[in-house]
């Protein structure tokens, strides 16, 4: 693992795409331990730090601009899709330290830009904390300079792991969001309990109490309202799917692995199953892949390429949602009680993946999708 005083090799795209694979059956043995035991995911952040994964949103030539630097959406498609087969929870965590590294890459001023490269440069995880809880995270402007924030966010994931995260404040009730990046990593402000649903236990998701944080130009991310700003906001959905896929890749190795022990992978019935799942994360995969590079490639084009693009993007995720459900059917049916057991190596990502894929307003996102294109015409989606 690289140390802050070290100077780390130059990163690129292919270079870690070459890391990954070294790792990932290490990661698999690493995030089951984290299941069985307490839900810590200590030792599986640490394998991706030494492959080079958080390092991989700093520019070049430290690392490649994972996420944010043209060329690099179809890499970190793959990379989430791997981590995704892996470990769920730990692919939404890999998935929130880039979309933190993007909104500040993209948004903020040097100072902020500054600040979140250093930390990066000492091993930091980033997360992206927008869920407002009972009290809504407000901000203030101090007379003696700075802001001070005021409120709680809710289905805050990392807790415990996420050293800097970037949050959405308002100045008052119904006001456009203002980001910041705030210190993340004082125990005195979580909450585990916060979290109540029986899956996704591992990503240590919970509330977080920003009252009393001050900041200064160092936290400031971009001005009210650029988080909502396309096609990084809903067009960056592709991010989460390629996850998704990645856990129904996963599912379905654990799933073969299952019949191949109990003996019934020749069993025409339970090959049909199989081959049919094998055929549903396949297309979702192109579909995810074809998301990505459009969304990449609308960063810099015209308005209309850019909600086309966002389209395509939201679509994308209503397919994955799609495949994901029925191979999730198929998997259950195929295993019947053993899919649901516990201690068996397929319930934890079954369970997990169940919960992934319930995003915020599908069919808002849905019929957005649809309203465009019926404009532009289906055939602008490519």
């Amino acid at each position: 693992m690289q140390t802050a005083c070290q100077t780390p090799d130059p990163l690129t795209a292919a270079t870690l795409a070459l890391a990954i694979p070294k790792v990932l059956d290490r990661l698999r043995t690493a995030t089951a331990t984290a299941a069985r035991d307490l839900p810590d995911l200590s030792a599986a952040l640490d394998l991706l730090r030494g492959a080079g994964v958080l390092r991989a949103v700093l520019p070049s030539p430290e690392g490649c601009g994972l996420g944010w630097a043209r060329g690099t959406a179809h890499p970190l498609s793959d990379l989430l899709r791997r981590i995704g087969s892996a470990d769920l929870a730990l692919a939404r965590l890999v998935e929130g330290h880039v979309n933190a590294a993007l909104l500040v890459e993209v948004h903020g001023e040097r100072p902020v830009r500054d600040a979140m490269r250093a930390a990066l440069r000492g091993g930091a995880l980033l997360g992206v904390w927008g869920a407002d809880g009972p009290e809504p995270l407000e901000w203030v402007d101090r007379i003696e300079g700075g802001v001070e924030l005021r409120g709680r966010k809710r289905f805050a994931s990392g807790l415990g792991h996420v050293d800097l995260a970037v949050v959405t404040a308002r100045a008052a009730p119904g006001a456009p969001g203002r980001m910041f990046l705030v210190p993340a990593d004082d125990p005195a402000r979580h909450d585990h309990d916060a979290w109540t649903a029986s899956a996704m236990r591992a990503t240590r998701s919970g509330g977080f109490d920003a009252t009393g944080i001050v900041l200064d130009e160092t936290g400031y991310v971009g001005r009210a309202g650029d988080l909502m700003t396309e096609p990084w906001f809903e067009g960056g959905v592709w991010r989460y799917c390629a996850a998704h896929v990645g856990g129904a890749e996963g599912l379905i190795s654990r799933w073969t692995e299952v019949l191949q022990r109990m003996g019934r992978l020749d069993d025409p019935v339970q090959r049909d199953r199989l081959g049919r799942a094998m055929a549903e994360v396949v297309a979702a995969r192109a579909v995810v892949e074809a998301a990505a590079r459009a969304v990449e490639e609308a960063g810099d084009a015209s308005p209309e390429v850019i909600e086309r693009a966002v389209a395509h993007g939201l679509l994308a995720r209503e397919a994955v949602e799609g495949s994901c459900i029925r191979i999730l059917a198929l998997c259950e049916r195929s295993l019947g009680m053993g899919a649901q057991d516990t201690h068996g190596p397929v319930d934890l990502m079954r369970r997990d993946l169940s919960l992934f894929l319930r995003q915020a307003a599908p069919d808002a996102k849905l019929d957005r999708a649809l309203s465009i294109a019926t404009d532009a015409g289906l055939e602008a989606l490519r």
